[in-house]
């Protein structure tokens, strides 16, 4: 159950979350030493997901490439990750012109086309 302002605290740290399925898990991980240990390698997980995403990247093969080079994630949010780093850009409306940042892409428009609008 959530509450509006109401936290739950752990009773081993100054830890707090508003739900108590966080502080359970927040627990095991931290105050339990609970181990996920792969059948296959060396590889130790704190969570039981942890385990099976490495299970998968690693030893399945399981394989995310990015639509927009020759990289290849073996997992999902490192993928993400990724293509935030590498792939997003500003762009200007008003010509071919883009960068990483959104300062450039306004610092551009204030200097080429007299705009700061919509950056």
């Amino acid at each position: 159950v959530e509450h509006e302002g109401f936290r739950y605290t752990c009773d081993q740290c100054d830890f707090s979350a508003r739900q108590m399925r966080t502080i359970k898990g927040h627990v095991k991980d931290k105050h339990e030493g609970v181990q996920y240990p792969c059948d296959q390698c060396d590889y130790i997980g704190k969570r039981p997901e942890y385990l099976v995403k490495h299970r998968k990247s690693v030893h399945e093969g399981e394989q995310y490439p990015c639509d927009q080079c020759a990289y290849i994630a073996g997992v999902l949010s490192n993928l993400a990750r990724h293509k935030k780093k590498n792939h997003s850009y500003y762009r200007c409306d008003q010509c071919d012109y883009d960068t990483k940042k959104s300062q450039d892409l306004k610092r551009h428009k204030e200097e080429k086309h007299e705009d700061v609008s919509a950056v």
